[in-house]
């Protein structure tokens, strides 16, 4: 599995609500992987479980561990970029700067920070004349800035932004390097991005500034340099937009230089389908070069209008294994409304040949039906292919528009070297476009040729697995958690955003600290200095409004975990993580939060946070039919783990109570009203 969380060292907590984002180095620990077709589904959770748990099993879905609202920033130019708790980042381009483009770079000072650049700003920032910190996305939505033009300037202090037009100028033996650039007709380009850094340290880098002639000159001390390049045009009347790409080296040696980025050399990539009406609605395209340590560097330009992209001629990089990854994404409306999502990826080397063409029996076709909770509602989907192994360049998307309910046939490329990380989410915005009453996805798929179909949501809902790490810092320990307290997890991960709760820990039945008026899911934070060891409880719950944008589903929820702890073992790192598994339920025939099925089996299963089953001791399974004033009892088959249900024929809800113990003694208890509706 590929582990996108690049931190170096385990975040530190505070008290109180917390970021979600920070929690991923523990909770997530990696992404997870599956098939379309011939997938096999988590087992039921009894140690004596012989058969695989019911469910959707056309479409079975990894398990993403976070569902809170993604994290947005308004950039200067009226764009809003946001990011999500993996890294991925997605673009949402302002009204009528649809065809502008966007690279993504990384910050000058190797913090790992992403640099988001329009196109039409690319002069201004990479002449200081615009303060590229405002466009420092990571660093802005880690400090919660909402605007980045309303940031004052002493509080972007903090922030790297892009590398200073600076040279070698007074440096013994420094050489002056010369670069001119022309385009496919061998004039001056109207775009140019271009960047060196030394391989010594690449955290020493430059951007070229170009004269009208498009000439750059910068003095280098002798050594070897990268550099990476993205310079074309934008659409005119009779000419498309142009983007051509490149990633090389140069050794300066004792004498002035000069270097020739003839774009009329660079090669078109292309794709070629077999639906004639299909028309590229974006892409991404992405390079990079990755020395055996680890270190490297890279760049991403993507486009959420049509573009014709190139690429120079690459020779190999001593020392540097060099990545491509192209995404295109193409729609149409030919038999239907339908959507491409096509990526080829390489690590270890530049394809030879980037003409691609695919065919459809190639692809994993998914014909989806966007239900949503009953209620009419706007949302959006991310999608990236990225390679499943190594990858590539930054985690870029743009953010496109989805209705619910809505149908359409998605079509993705069907490669065991092509990982898909896709996000889908509804509900009600605020003004910063946060999602803040609605419902989120994310799961990561690697296809397998063929059709399938895919209900969404498909599902009862009940509250999800987490995880609580501690840390001990310099005497102060503190713990970090989440719940996801309307989640289904049926073969899928979609989680509801929007509930008012409280989170309160307790040791022996004495509270030691509580979190109130939150939304859990979105994380929360203890103070456990000076508590001792013994038998901890975390209880949390939370309301939603029967008004709700996801319907009037899941309106209560409560989960409470009790499990032994001792604080202050923490392992050799300063923290150690706390396993909260939860008891999910697949059930066929519930769509949308409702089901007309009148007598159903329902398949149990405790799981980690991970999605991975966990052996259940014990388990016990209630029903409620108003609303949880009274309950019943239903017997389980531990031989496979399910329960029968007969719902009474006036019945409109169905509220769900479970609980389970693990072999490590932790015991969960799960209560949903509204679990899901019968029609």
């Amino acid at each position: 599995m590929t582990n996108h969380d690049d931190s170096s060292s385990p975040p530190k907590p505070s008290g109180g609500a917390v970021r979600r984002r920070r929690l991923l180095a523990f909770a997530a620990g990696g992404v997870a992987v599956l098939f379309a077709a011939g997938a096999t589904v988590m087992s039921a959770s009894f140690a004596t479980a012989e058969e695989p748990a019911s469910g959707q099993t056309d479409l079975p879905a990894a398990l993403d561990t976070s569902g809170q609202a993604l994290e947005t920033v308004l950039l200067p130019t009226g764009d809003r970029v946001r990011m999500q708790p993996d890294g991925t980042i997605g673009v949402l381009p302002a009204e009528g700067r649809e065809d502008v483009g966007f690279l993504a770079v990384p910050a000058a000072d190797g913090s790992g920070d992403t640099i988001i650049v329009p196109r039409d700003r690319a002069d201004e920032l990479r002449s200081g004349a615009e303060d590229s910190r405002r466009y420092n996305i990571t660093g802005l939505i880690a400090d919660g800035h909402a605007d980045a033009a309303d940031v004052e300037t002493s509080r972007l202090e903090q922030y790297a932004g892009l590398p200073p037009t600076t040279d070698d100028a007074g440096v013994e033996g420094a050489q002056t390097f010369t670069v001119t650039i022309t385009d496919r007709s061998g004039g001056v380009p109207g775009n140019n991005f271009v960047r060196w850094y030394d391989t010594a340290d690449v955290d020493r880098n430059g951007t070229l500034e170009f004269d009208a002639d498009g000439n750059a000159t910068a003095d280098l001390a002798p050594g070897t340099y990268l550099l990476t390049y993205s310079f074309g045009n934008d659409a005119t009347d009779t000419e498309a937009a142009e983007s051509i790409h490149g990633i090389g080296h140069v050794v300066i040696g004792d004498q002035d230089m000069g270097l020739l980025l003839d774009g009329g050399k660079a090669e078109p990539v292309t794709v070629e389908v077999e639906r004639p009406d299909a028309t590229q609605a974006g892409s991404v395209l992405a390079l990079d070069a990755i020395a055996p340590d680890g270190s490297g560097v890279n760049s991403t330009s993507f486009d959420s209008d049509a573009i014709d992209h190139y690429l120079m001629p690459q020779a190999d990089v001593p020392g540097y294994d060099l990545g491509f990854r192209y995404q295109q994404t193409l729609t149409g409306t030919e038999g239907g409304p339908y959507e491409y999502n096509l990526t080829f990826a390489q690590h270890g080397g530049i394809p030879d040949d980037t003409s691609f063409s695919v065919a459809d029996d190639e692809l994993a076709a998914v014909q989806t039906e966007y239900l949503g909770f009953g209620k009419d509602a706007d949302g959006l989907t991310c999608k990236i292919g990225d390679h499943a192994v190594q990858s590539i360049g930054m985690r870029i998307c743009f953010l496109t528009d989805r209705s619910f309910p809505s149908e359409r046939l998605e079509l993705f490329t069907a490669d065991p070297a092509i990982e898909w990380s896709n996000l889908i989410e509804g509900g009600r915005y605020d003004a910063d476009d946060d999602l803040v009453d609605g419902f989120q996805e994310r799961a990561n798929f690697v296809f397998e040729p063929g059709e399938t179909e895919r209900t969404f949501p498909h599902g009862p809902l009940t509250a999800g697995a987490s995880a609580m790490p501690l840390y001990n810092d310099d005497g102060v320990t503190q713990s970090e958690g989440f719940a996801d307290l309307g989640a289904s997890v049926n073969g899928e991960r979609v989680n509801l955003i929007g509930y008012t709760g409280d989170a309160t820990l307790l040791l022996d039945g004495e509270q030691v600290d509580q979190v109130t008026g939150i939304d859990p899911s979105a994380g929360f934070g203890f103070d456990l200095t000076g508590a001792a060891a013994g038998r901890y409880t975390l209880a949390v719950d939370g309301t939603r409004e029967e008004t709700a944008e996801t319907g009037p589903f899941a309106t209560t929820s409560a989960v409470e975990w009790t499990f032994d702890l001792d604080p202050a073992a923490m392992n050799p790192e300063g923290y150690q993580v706390v396993a909260l598994p939860a008891v999910g339920f697949n059930v066929d025939g519930v769509d949308g939060g409702w089901t007309e099925d009148r007598h159903q089996e329902l398949t149990l299963e405790l799981t980690n946070v991970e999605g991975e089953a966990v052996t259940a001791r014990e388990m016990t399974f209630e029903v409620s039919y108003d609303d949880g004033r009274t309950w019943t009892e239903i017997d389980i088959d531990e031989s496979t783990g399910t329960v029968e249900l007969d719902h009474p024929a006036n019945a409109e809800y169905v509220s769900t109570r479970m609980t389970a113990t693990d072999e490590a003694g932790t015991e969960v208890t799960q209560t949903t009203t509204r679990a899901y509706g019968l029609r």
